[in-house]
């Protein structure tokens, strides 16, 4: 399916979703003066529910055909399924994302760049909470989860993570390391067992490009475990998913090229 068509069935399904809305609210204002609005309640419901399925089914499908397309002229060796995440236990091992009451992920990516094998996906981590009258759902991460693997194992596990990270015992035992860079410390916290494996990774181009990253998403956290780097990069959004009432056109292949982009310049920048 070409990008018109797909445009068309999404402006589509946004309406049936708009409509179904209008009707609800509506009919839940008219529902106190006639119990006849239960009828457009329900029908409002459905169909803003069969717009809702739809669309998703139409975004798989865009991924399945032009960011596919787009991956692999990037990529080398690129495997990509938009259905397939990271296990969670994958992710919580790396001790930079904690564990939450309800976990999710999608927009699985594997591949090569720089030389380096890489895997990404979607990560969607949410909190319940509940005062024993409401419960409420609270998104405490959602982005990008890289693993890059530099096939050479670090002397000691190195940390980095936004300032004042609380809930993250498992750091107690480790020494938080200062930079010269006050506009670093600032931002992040380094921890390590060695400050030598911290001072190695920590050279001014990296440190300056952490500094930059919070133009990028709303928090950013490292894990230098073994042989690998784990990145999470807190966005909060669905990165390759078609976006309510936004027209798909150049710019929204262009952010998936900044994505790979950003990738590279990471792998360049750790020794």
């Amino acid at each position: 399916m070409d990008l018109k068509n797909i445009n068309k069935l999404k402006a589509t399904y946004e309406a049936w979703m708009f409509i179904g809305i209008i009707l609800i609210v509506i009919s839940f204002f008219g529902f106190t003066a006639n119990p006849i609005f239960m009828i457009g309640f329900i029908g409002g419901a459905l169909i803003s529910a069969v717009g809702t399925a739809k669309f998703k089914k139409l975004s798989v499908e865009f991924k399945m055909i032009h960011v596919k397309k787009i991956l692999e002229e990037e990529i080398s060796g690129i495997f990509y399924d938009p259905k397939k995440g990271f296990d969670k236990e994958v992710v919580y091992d790396s001790k930079i994302l904690r564990k939450e009451d309800r976990y999710y992920s999608e927009d699985y990516i594997s591949g090569e760049i720089k030389g380096k094998k890489f895997e990404s996906a979607d990560v969607k981590l949410q909190d319940v909470r509940s005062n024993g009258k409401s419960t409420t759902v609270v998104t405490v991460f959602q982005g990008r989860f890289f693993i890059i693997d530099f096939e050479k194992k670090f002397e000691s596990d190195v940390y980095i993570m936004p300032n004042r990270s609380f809930g993250f015992n498992w750091f107690s035992s480790m020494v938080r390391i200062d930079l010269e860079s006050i506009a670093f410390n600032q931002l992040y916290d380094v921890y390590s067992e060695s400050q030598h494996s911290a001072f190695y990774l920590m050279k001014h181009v990296f440190v300056e490009k952490l500094i930059e990253f919070k133009n990028v998403a709303k928090t950013v956290k490292f894990a230098f475990q073994d042989q690998k780097a784990y990145v999470a990069l807190d966005t909060r959004v669905d990165t390759f998913d078609l976006k309510m009432f936004r027209q798909i056109d150049t710019s929204f292949f262009e952010d998936i090229k900044k994505e790979i982009k950003l990738l590279e310049e990471l792998i360049e920048l750790i020794p």
